[in-house]
């Protein structure tokens, strides 16, 4: 049997998180032979899960004296993954961050065969995407580029791309992410603003600030079998297991631990870190402003801190009212624009650990583009809203009549956010839902078939609002957005009955469907119909013909074929897809 191609993985990893294992797991999957772990020389011993993973060989722990700039740090780990690199030969090398994921979105199933398919290339350079959160606003996120590299090469990296003179000393083959050669003269200054560098169309790499680790991201979805089986080994060694399910036990509180990282501005205060001048409002529990250290710094000629927008809208200096509530788990904004069309938005899985001031409400450039008001409830757990301070906040809202204060009332979100879009919308008779990929509740005596979330199927399913199907008898229309072949969303959405139910089908999109959408150029237009009333079957499946032109549509469509014995017409998929996207470029 030939023996693959080594793969070198390499990473800084400042601390340990449950969603490193799964990390793990998936690049092993997709042809990681050896994996290099950067940890403080100071923390080697004290880390259980990362300990056991290098006791049993799955990792090679590499202690360092760390840097106190982080950011320096990840470019000295970057150094001394070159080194590893440059020593070893007959095969290839990646440094990526524990947060960053290597999506190959061609046929290849391992890194070491998609640079096969490139003609054997020494170095592939791919553009880093943010993940998005499934808002309509949502857009890629250029954060440069990250490079398999054949070991041997070059004697130096940055983060992006290697460095210095190859030991060859001839021309070296240097591929995008669409497999296409690099222009000339490699250099990461030289290809600034040229277009098609960033090419992604065989791989890219998903960068996740605050990585969910129930719900794989879509570019890993083909793999989820295997990232399981992967998972379960890794599992079995020695020790890993417990280490693993101490820091999953202890993700709830992992936000107070995530704060002192985070970047700090006089926003980012905890509901037990208030600063000594601020007085606290009782009815929102909003911090009011004095004079602070910031403040008088910014008077004697320093930069004050920016405000998020949608602060600076509600800000004294702002043009719109409205209003910040902390509570003790999640947090409810309110921007009141237009007293028309009220949109509530509810945030996702991934959403939950981002503390940082920047933090903006689901959806939210669409909705202040369109001049809606806003009410956002944003989430620090993964807790499905089972939270009673949460709930009777919002039945407090009902009561005072905030919801019939505005001609018409939308609710939306995805996925756990679908779900209390759901939910919550008995709390506004007639109001509109806009749902992708909604649990209707993760009680298991309802629903004993869903298997995944495993900590929201934990929280406390008898408090109310715990049911989709018995919350929607009063709204206008519920728009439910999900792939018919993905069975756990298709059973779930079987669960809503009723006229006002009206089933959008996102074919081969899994549990993905607004990010599917938003790569076919198609989430703003079916959100802007939705909020105009013009949205109907009709109209969005006219929209939907579209994904055609969608990669993820192909390659999900030629796995589809194939696992329902149509190998031979998943053959003809390709050469239709190509000729479809050269008619559109003519």
């Amino acid at each position: 049997m030939t023996t693959p191609p080594k793969l070198l993985l390499s990473a800084f990893v400042p601390h340990q998180s449950p969603a490193f294992l799964g990390w793990l797991a998936y690049h092993r999957v997709i042809g990681v032979t050896h994996t290099y772990i950067f940890a403080d020389r100071k923390s080697i011993g004290r880390m259980p899960l990362l300990d056991g993973l290098a006791a049993a060989g799955a990792v090679t722990l590499v202690p360092v004296a760390v840097d106190p700039d982080r950011h320096e740090e990840i470019r000295n780990s970057a150094l001394r993954a070159a080194q590893t690199e440059f020593a070893e030969s007959g095969g290839y090398g990646l440094y990526l961050a524990p947060d960053e994921y290597f999506c190959i979105s061609s046929r290849a199933k391992t890194i070491q065969s998609l640079m096969r398919a490139c003609g054997g290339a020494d170095v592939m350079s791919v553009p880093v995407r943010l993940t998005e959160h499934h808002g309509a606003d949502a857009a890629p996120h250029d954060a440069g580029l990250r490079s398999v590299v054949r070991l041997g090469l070059f004697p130096s990296r940055s983060v992006e791309v290697p460095l210095g003179t190859p030991r060859s000393g001839g021309p070296v083959a240097w591929v995008n992410g669409d497999g296409q050669p690099m222009p000339l003269p490699h250099s990461r200054l030289a290809w600034a603003g040229l277009a098609g560098v960033a090419g992604d169309d065989r791989a890219s790499v998903l960068k996740s600030p605050v990585p969910a680790t129930d719900i794989p991201t879509p570019e890993l979805a083909p793999w989820s079998d295997a990232i399981a089986k992967e998972t379960a080994m890794l599992m079995a060694l020695p020790g890993v297991a417990a280490a693993q399910a101490t820091l999953c036990a202890a993700e709830p509180a992992r936000p107070g631990e995530l704060r002192q990282t985070a970047l700090e501005t006089p926003l980012s205060i905890s509901p037990h870190e208030e600063p000594e001048t601020a007085e606290t409002d009782s009815t929102t529990d909003a911090p009011i402003a004095e004079e602070t250290g910031a403040e008088l710094a910014a008077t004697a000629g320093d930069p004050a801190p920016s405000l998020p927008p949608w602060f600076a809208e509600i800000h004294t200096g702002g043009n719109a009212q409205g209003f910040y509530t902390r509570l003790e788990h999640h947090a409810i904004i309110c921007v009141r624009r237009d007293v028309r069309r009220l949109v509530v938005t509810f945030d996702n899985l991934s959403n939950v650990h981002d503390l940082s001031a920047t933090r903006e409400p689901w959806a939210y450039k669409f909705v202040r583009d369109n001049n809606c008001s806003h009410l956002s409830v944003m989430a620090r757990r993964k807790d499905w809203y089972r939270d009673p301070q949460l709930i009777a906040y919002l039945e407090r809202l009902a009561s005072d009549g905030f919801f019939r204060d505005f001609a018409k009332v939308f609710l939306t979100g995805t996925s756990m956010g679908g779900f209390a879009a759901l939910a919550f919308s008995s709390l506004a008779p007639g109001a509109t839902v806009i749902s992708f990929n909604p649990q209707t509740t993760l009680d298991e005596s309802l629903v004993p078939w869903e298997t995944r979330f495993r900590m929201g199927r934990q929280r406390d399913w008898s408090l109310p609002y715990s049911d989709c199907a018995f919350e929607i008898d009063d709204i206008e229309k519920a728009f439910i957005f999900y792939d018919p072949f993905f069975e756990p969303d298709r059973r779930h959405v079987e669960r809503l009955e009723g006229d006002n139910v009206i089933r959008l089908k996102t074919w081969f999109s899994g549990h993905y469907s607004p990010t599917f959408l938003r790569r076919a150029d198609l989430l703003k237009p079916v959100m802007q119909q939705a909020l105009d009333d013009t949205l109907t079957p009709a109209a969005f499946y006219s929209l939907f013909r579209g994904r055609r032109h969608l990669p993820w549509y192909r390659k999900s469509l030629e796995g589809s074929l194939v696992e329902r014995g149509h190998a031979a017409l998943a053959t003809r998929v390709a050469p239709a897809f190509r000729r479809l996207r050269k008619q559109a470029a003519e």
